[in-house]
Parts: C-alpha cells; sequence; structure tokens
C-alpha cells in the first residue's frame, strides 16, 4: 500500500512537470487573478463539453461549482468592505483547485482504456 501511494505521487509530480513543461512561455510566468482563473476554468469547462471529454451533466455540475465559488467571493467581498482577505483568497484559490482538477480527472477517465 505504501509503495503504491510512493507511485502516485511520483506519477502526480511528474505530470505537474510536464504540464508546466507544455505551457506557452507566456503563461508560465503569468499572475492568474480569481477571476481570470475562474474564467480560464469556464473555457476548459464549456471546451471538455464540446469535444465529448465532459458529459452535459458533468459540465453543468461543474459549471455549479464555480458560480458557488462566484457567491462565496462576492459574500467574502461585502464581509471585508469590498475587499477579499488573503485568507480568504486562499480558499477561493483552493476550491477553484478542486474545480480544476475534477475537470481534468473526468476528462482523462473517459480516455482511460476500461478493457
Amino acid at each position: 500500500m505504501n509503495r503504491n501511494l510512493s507511485q502516485a505521487k511520483n506519477i502526480l509530480a511528474l505530470a505537474a512537470v510536464l504540464c508546466l513543461n507544455g505551457l506557452p512561455a507566456s503563461a508560465k510566468g503569468k499572475v492568474w487573478t480569481i477571476d481570470t482563473r475562474a474564467a480560464k476554468l469556464m473555457q476548459e469547462i464549456n471546451e471538455g463539453q464540446k469535444s465529448g471529454a465532459l458529459t452535459l451533466k458533468e459540465a453543468k455540475k461543474l459549471r455549479s461549482e464555480l458560480a458557488d465559488i462566484a457567491h462565496r467571493k462576492h459574500e467574502m467581498k461585502g464581509d471585508n468592505d469590498g475587499t477579499v482577505s488573503e485568507k480568504d483568497k486562499l480558499k477561493i484559490e483552493g476550491a477553484l483547485n478542486k474545480v480544476s482538477t475534477k475537470i481534468h480527472k473526468m476528462g482523462l477517465e473517459k480516455r482511460v482504456d476500461t478493457k
């Protein structure tokens, strides 16, 4: 079991390196705001649905999650005089990370050979 966990960590690390190396040079150094990141994730959802990597049901669920994040961000701004605190930004970024992971996981699951 411990060996499988170690292998999984190695695979994840390799995947992260490959993802970063596959990005254009301009994107590697880009600073993403919460809003631009959410917009990019929405674009990935739309493209995933269009290509068949995501089903309509999956895409709707992911869009709903992004809408929930936007709503929470709006509430956080209201609680903090119109700005998002650093602590709240970390929470939002964590939620966006989860959505991003789901998008890619769902797309990859459809490519896996189940024979």
